[in-house]
């Protein structure tokens, strides 16, 4: 009892104490630049009792005290007013119903209500502590600390707070309450051991008038802001308040930075990701909708090239097949490229209509105006103010054109607002180097052309995953060898260089083949696009590229035409029969006395192409029968190549090799670390590999087997018909078909029809599925090319299961479609047509399990890559035991279960920079302790079927004892033939397409 008595006494007498202080002790004046961090974000309504009626405004104020920046938004009589302004470069943007006004401080102060406008001149921080708004009212309690009265202790709202008064010295006084020391405010008590003391209430007593109507004479009045709530911080969230309203048109709008900074440039090189939201209003239903179109962009300034690749389902609201579309600024010419079928448009390319298949023309006349420089910001750009977008802080520039084009009027609009947002130079992005700066986005708002004001819509581009560089491709982004399909508009020329290949090409095969496409591009004035491919491979002193050559695209492309008419005397008629328009067109572009500018094609006349340095030519008429086709000359630039044809690049090259003027230099470190330069001068060039060489077809032949002579299918088992085409287009088609999985087709020589059918035949086909004594052939897929065969022999374990078939091929099928279990070999004995489907893998299996006595039988085993499983884009890091090179995946996958001197468990399959690599490892993707790592270039394969032993019991009984040795010399022999083989193949998938063209 006595213990809380004691107690009691000591809270009385703490009480007392507390309260003697303060009776003793006035409070310390708050000064709100003590607690707050560097900014703060307040809400504040300011009242006017005195007027008639009384009036209410509503204020919402953030302040950012180092970058010297602050925002207000005024809502008052139903309109909301948004200022921004800058102290560092004394401007003001004044935003009302999107009517943006722009001037300095002090021309721009508001409702002019008293202390609004702070006189900066009379602080002792200067500009650095200037506020404009409600907030100006603080600041004056570090001026006037000195002179200020406390009147004690009063409440507002029901707030415990302090009272005190000034008096300024322009006849004003300021009743200003801040919350008491011991009242808890919602964003903390204190901050850094200061006491937080909010501002509630600051009120104004003096001369004013009404600020919504100026005539009215000054009276005395007082004015209430209070303070509903103030918070010491502002979040990230809110930062992009400071900028000014996206696209409002700000007349004489200038840099925020008083450093005039300048736009920043995209690189010359880059890959992005384009989203554009174009966001639709229906006047009549009052929906808006939106939608969101998507695109790769890739695009090469030097090169003078433009690629976009436009996904299904994903750039428009209707379904749109999946293409790529090229744009070659050095040509004019457009290519259009199914990438489901491979088919091709190509046409004139029209500057008006860059970039429009992104799904805004606006947009399209912003990022796609000018082909020397996408994404360009011109002098009219200004910077405003730092940003934020998709978690990128940015820096953002800000112009008013009307150079975009209306699609509707054809004109240009009368006034559109492009807001750029640029990465910051603090932004790091991986890949790049330091202090890269790129596009993040654009936005584009466009008004009314009847009403100025009025926005008529707004749309957005997100730029996503911007590089400088093409991550996924090898050498040329930009292939149009689609478009140019046909024998002839193709040569391959190999040229041998003299050089050691370990002397740079060995480390940059990639690079050896760029300077190569480039200088030969360079040198014939010739696209980029004409050079898609370059093989490599070489001996002990020599380097061979063979690259493809492609035709330019038809001449005719660069021209419009126009409407027919008659060529005048002032065109020339040049001295030769053209029978072709784009001979003629050739003739046009090559003319060297003067710039030709459109031709004329006559048929039917003795000479017949006309060209002139005029659109439509003055003058007299020619005296001709008829009118003629009539072509004007697209010019996107005055430089356009004129491009050569294959043959006269292939005589250049043969030239400049005669006279040892063709030479790669290329940079390598050599071993002890030194960088050096590799010498690569060509001595002889061939044209090889010609499209219509049989060789190559028979290549691809070898897939297919003759399953029926004299006959063809029967029509239920036909699903597409071709007519009127060649052998070779027939066996092209059946293996380039994506609708369905060509198994067979018929091929009729009487009148050259093609079936495709998706039905397996046995070979020999059955009579019953057969029309036979007809002038055809029936040729089937042949799906034994994955089985080694052992004649002869048959493997002695149970069969998984038992079918009947006339030939080994269809049994080869029906192991390959196996879903019940995973098929690994079979056996085909023709004595009663049986197949013996195993799960067995039984190529190594010990030699007692496989009987070889049955003369009718024959035994196939799978690729061995059906033992491993596939984890795309991984690697097992730090458990590579050897590697081989150039060798395909199931050649890997078979020397890793021959391998001798481990028991290997998995492998990595590596394509880099044109390079492969397969790396066996005894580690298993499932081991503890293996670390796996993400690779963009590798994928790992893991073992997972061992002959009916565990993993390790299996690696452990092969590890001494294996058929398959390799010594280094036995693996470059192979890697080398694989090398060899590969190209070949690559060579034959690439022509016998085109076969067919050639007839």
């Amino acid at each position: 009892m006595r213990g809380v008595q004691l107690a009691e006494a000591a809270v009385v007498l703490a009480t007392a104490t507390v309260l003697a202080a303060a009776v003793k002790d006035d409070p310390i004046l708050p000064d709100i630049w003590t607690v707050v961090e560097g900014s703060y974000d307040s809400d504040v309504t300011v009242n006017f009792p005195d007027l008639e009626p009384g009036a209410t405004m509503n204020v919402y104020e953030l302040y950012e005290i180092k970058e010297m920046k602050g925002m207000l938004n005024i809502v008052d009589h139903g309109h909301s007013t948004r200022t921004n302004y800058y102290a560092k470069t004394d401007q003001t943007f004044v935003v009302r119903d999107h009517q943006c006004a722009v001037g300095t401080i002090l021309e721009n102060d508001g409702y002019r209500l008293w202390g609004w406008i702070y006189d900066a001149s009379s602080s002792a921080g200067g500009k650095e502590n200037f506020l404009y708004g409600p907030s100006a009212l603080l600041r004056i309690v570090r001026d006037y600390k000195d002179q200020v009265e406390y009147k004690g202790q009063d409440k507002i709202r029901g707030i415990s707070a302090d009272h005190w008064l000034i008096n300024h010295k322009d006849n004003y006084t300021l009743d200003y309450y801040f919350a008491s020391g011991a009242w808890l405010m919602p964003f903390g008590h204190s901050m850094d051991g200061l006491p937080l003391a909010a501002p509630l209430l600051v009120k104004v007593h003096g001369k004013q008038g009404d600020p919504w109507n100026p005539s009215m004479n000054d009276f005395d009045q007082s004015i209430y802001y209070e303070y509903t709530d103030f918070r010491p911080y502002i979040v990230n969230g809110k930062k992009h308040e400071f900028l000014v309203e996206d696209g409002v048109d700000c007349k004489g709008r200038e840099t925020l930075d008083p450093h005039k900074i300048h736009p920043p440039k995209a690189p010359e090189t880059f890959e992005v990701f384009i989203e554009t939201v174009v966001r639709n209003y229906n006047p009549t239903l009052h929906q808006s909708t939106t939608t969101v179109f998507r695109a790769w962009m890739y695009y090469d300034n030097w090169r003078q090239l433009l690629r976009i690749d436009i996904n299904p389902d994903m750039d428009a609201d209707e379904n749109t097949q999946a293409y790529k579309s090229i744009h070659d600024f050095n040509t004019g010419i457009q290519y259009k490229i199914d990438l489901e079928t491979g088919t091709c448009k190509m046409g004139v390319l029209d500057p008006d209509e860059l970039g429009n298949v992104i799904g805004s023309s606006a947009i399209a006349g912003v990022i796609m105006a000018d082909p020397n420089n996408l994404f360009h910001l011109d002098d009219t750009y200004f910077f405003n103010g730092y940003g934020e977008t998709r978690g990128l802080r940015t820096t953002r520039w800000t112009s008013t054109r009307k150079d975009l084009r209306n699609p509707d009027t054809g004109n240009n609009f009368n006034k559109a607002v492009v807001d750029y947002q640029f990465t910051s130079e603090e932004t790091e992005i991986h890949g790049e180097w330091n202090g890269t700066s790129f596009p993040a986005s654009i936005d584009v708002t466009v008004y009314n052309d009847s009403d100025p004001e009025a926005i008529l819509y707004r749309h957005t581009v997100n730029l996503l995953h911007f590089k400088s560089y093409f991550e996924v491709f090898e050498i040329n982004p930009f292939d149009v060898r689609d478009c140019m399909d046909i024998p002839s508009q193709r040569t391959w020329v190999k040229i041998t260089f003299d050089g050691d290949w370990f002397h740079g090409a060995s480390q940059g095969p990639d690079l050896f083949k760029k300077i190569l496409i480039d200088k030969i591009a360079g040198d014939t004035q010739s696209s980029f696009i004409r050079f898609p491919e370059v093989q490599m491979d070489h001996d002990i002193d020599h380097v061979f590229a063979t690259m493809l050559l492609l035709e330019p695209a038809p001449y005719h492309l660069q021209f419009q035409q126009l409407d027919d008419r008659k060529p005048t005397d002032s065109d020339t008629q040049l001295e030769l029969v053209v029978d072709d328009v784009d001979i003629c067109a050739f003739r046009c572009l090559r003319n060297v006395k003067f710039i030709c500018q459109s031709f004329y094609e006559c048929t039917d006349l003795e000479r017949n192409c006309y060209v002139s340095n005029y659109k439509d030519s003055p003058g007299k008429f020619v005296d001709i029968p008829k009118e003629c086709a009539h072509y004007n000359k697209v010019l996107l630039k005055n430089d356009t190549m004129v491009q050569k044809p294959n043959e006269e690049i292939v005589l250049w090259l043969k030239g400049e090799i005669e006279i040892r003027n063709f030479a790669v230099r290329v940079d390598y470190v050599d071993s002890d670390g030194q960088t050096k330069v590799g010498v690569y001068t060509a001595v002889h060039s061939e044209e090889v590999l010609m499209a219509d060489d049989p060789v190559l077809v028979e290549l691809v032949r070898d897939d297919f087997r003759t399953a029926y002579v004299k006959g063809k299918l029967k029509v239920e088992y036909t699903d597409l018909q071709l007519s009127k085409v060649s052998y070779a287009k027939c066996l092209a088609s059946c293996l380039q078909q994506k609708a369905f999985e060509c198994e067979a087709f018929s091929y009729c020589y009487n009148d050259m029809s093609c079936y495709l059918s998706s039905y397996v035949v046995d070979t020999p086909a059955p009579e019953s599925d057969v029309i036979g004594k007809t002038d055809c052939v029936v040729i089937s897929r042949n799906h034994l090319h994955d089985y080694s065969k052992m004649d002869g022999t048959v493997y002695l374990g149970t069969p998984k299961t038992t079918m009947h078939t006339l030939g080994p091929g269809k049994c080869a099928y029906l192991c390959d479609n196996s879903t019940a279990f995973t098929c690994r070999s079979f056996d085909f004995c023709r004595s009663d047509d049986s197949c013996n489907l195993f799960d067995e893998h039984s190529i190594d299996v010990p030699d007692n399990m496989l009987n070889h006595s049955y003369d009718q039988c024959v035994h196939y085993t799978r690729d061995a890559l059906v033992d491993f499983v596939e984890h795309e884009n991984q690697v097992l890091s730090g458990n590579r035991d050897r590697y081989i090179k150039a060798v395909t995946t199931s050649r890997c996958a078979q020397v890793c279960e021959d391998e001798p001197d481990f028991g290997c468990n998995g492998f990595d399959y590596c394509v880099e920079s044109g390079d492969i690599t397969c790396f066996l490892t005894s580690a298993h993707y499932s081991d503890s302790g293996v670390i796996i790592t993400n690779s963009p270039t590798c994928d790992h394969y893991s073992r997972e079927y061992y002959e009916g032993d565990d993993r390790d019991s299996h690696a452990n009984k092969r590890k001494n004892s294996s058929k398959y040795i390799y010594g280094p010399g036995d693996m470059a022999g192979l890697a080398c033939s694989m090398l060899v083989i590969s190209i070949g193949l690559t060579f034959a998938g690439v022509y016998v397409y085109n076969k067919y063209y050639k007839k």
